[in-house]
């Protein structure tokens, strides 16, 4: 096979072949692929590493040491797939619900054999839930904000409630300090606990009052959407806080909200309907498509 490859970047490691694939205009079987790197989400979804492929294009006059050869096709005549070709005969005589019966439960094969086995409940210990109080003290300590820290097991989630004696300097640049702490306790805990387990950090009744805030931001563009039909933006958010956003949103018929943007922070765009679809290249690459096949808009589905 050909020694001369070339560097492919992308997100994940299968937009990188897709790309060598659209690059060579060959099939993936086609290519020599070298996974590089794997790519990493960085440190709080920021920095982002691509993942990095070298390929070409294989050499089909030079065999391959280590594939098989493939057995020479016989050219006796036969009737393959016959068991097939019968069940298609007995499918046109069948009545049309009793087609489109049996079409919906092959559908529904496919989707039980790749759907991801159901994950049991964790049961978490009560000594993990002290483990992460006492990690989130010392951790505020060393950066010079000792407070007071209860924890208590919600659902599967341990929440931690911090006092409010430093509120004002751990709840700055709208909960992004707080979101930072979570994501920094998390990874300390994970090397103590043995469950798996999610975290959920208060300060005072700040998530409270963020939620407030939010939504009466998000009615507040609505409005201001609905009087000039400009789209509206709200400022990268966390998951929760986006689905604040959109539950908030979702009875308001007259207009449309969605996550836009990589990583662990999107933004939301409030829009009417039929002006927040996006234009020019899209990221597969090529113009955007107009008519019937064109894709709309993801609508308050993305929490």
């Amino acid at each position: 096979m050909s020694s001369a490859k070339t560097d492919f970047y992308a997100k994940e490691v299968i937009d990188a072949i897709k790309k060598a694939c659209d690059t060579f205009q060959v099939a993936q079987e086609d290519l020599a692929i070298e996974v590089v790197d794997t790519g990493s989400m960085g440190i709080f979804g920021l920095i982002r590493k691509k993942a990095h492929i070298k390929a070409c294009v294989k050499d089909l006059n030079m065999a391959d040491p280590t594939e098989k050869p493939k057995p020479k096709k016989k050219k006796a005549v036969a009737k393959p797939k016959a068991p097939e070709v019968e069940e298609s005969k007995e499918e046109l005589k069948a009545p049309a619900d009793e087609v489109v019966e049996k079409t919906e439960l092959k559908k529904e094969k496919v989707k039980e054999k790749h759907r991801p086995p159901k994950r049991e409940p964790v049961e978490i210990k009560p000594e993990s839930v002290e483990a992460v109080r006492q990690q989130l003290e010392e951790l505020l300590k060393h950066m010079g904000f000792p407070s007071t820290v209860t924890a208590e097991l919600d659902g599967g989630t341990i929440r931690c409630k911090v006092g409010e004696e430093h509120e004002e300097a751990l709840t700055g640049q709208e909960g992004k300090i707080i979101d930072s702490l979570q994501y920094i306790l998390r990874k300390l805990v994970a090397r103590k606990v043995e469950e798996k387990i999610r975290l959920s950090i208060d300060i005072g009744q700040f998530r409270e009052k963020r939620k407030v805030e939010l939504i009466a931001r998000a009615k507040d563009l609505a409005e201001l959407v609905k009087a000039d039909g400009k789209t509206q933006a709200i400022p990268p958010l966390n998951p929760s806080e986006r689905r604040v956003v959109h539950v908030a949103l979702q009875d308001d018929k007259d207009i449309r909200s969605r996550s836009v943007g990589d990583g662990l922070f999107k933004k939301i765009l409030i829009y009417k309907p039929g002006k927040g679809k996006r234009t020019g290249t899209n990221k597969r690459g090529g113009r955007g498509r107009r008519g019937k096949s064109a894709k709309k808009p993801q609508e308050k589905t993305e929490s």
